[in-house]
């Protein structure tokens, strides 16, 4: 009779703690539900910037020399004029900025333009671009990301 008393008084003592496991995994979980969507933003985002780079060098690479080309003087069968090339770049990126969110993922709300290589008929890119976090968890101080792209394009013929 004894040990069934005891065996009362302990579980009297333990009924709340099963809700105080569920209130803790129920928290662990809207966590790790928010890490999971932020690094999938990062994830689109940088697919996002990558596409614009690449669009940014294949316009880049559309500007033609046009002296070079007609006199000759090229070593290469289709010259960049690479001053041109670089105008169309940021063009290209400030439509793409200022475009609808069906372009562009919602988060990025700047691009910049780090790196631009031109020489003969070859064009590189490198771009940057910050975005903020969808949520932002408490104990984080994070609550925007730099992401980086880079693309290059090449114009090319054979010579004849």
């Amino acid at each position: 009779m004894a040990m069934r008393s005891l065996a009362r008084k302990v579980r009297a003592n333990e009924e709340g703690s099963v809700s105080v496991l569920i209130i803790g995994l129920f928290l662990i979980t809207v966590s790790l539900l928010f890490v999971i969507t932020d690094v999938a933003t990062i994830s689109v985002a940088k697919q996002s910037l990558v596409h614009a780079t690449e669009s940014a060098a294949l316009r880049a690479v559309q500007n033609l020399d046009r002296a070079s080309y007609y006199e000759g003087k090229s070593g290469v069968a289709v010259p960049i004029d690479c001053a041109s090339a670089r105008m169309r770049v940021i063009e290209e990126l400030g439509i793409w900025m200022e475009s609808s969110t069906g372009m562009r993922r919602p988060e990025i709300d700047s691009v910049g333009l780090t790196g631009f290589y031109c020489l003969d008929n070859v064009v590189e890119l490198r771009t940057t671009a910050h975005a903020v976090l969808p949520f932002r968890l408490p104990q984080s101080s994070m609550k925007d990301f730099e992401i980086h792209a880079s693309a290059g394009a090449k114009s090319d013929r054979a010579l004849q």
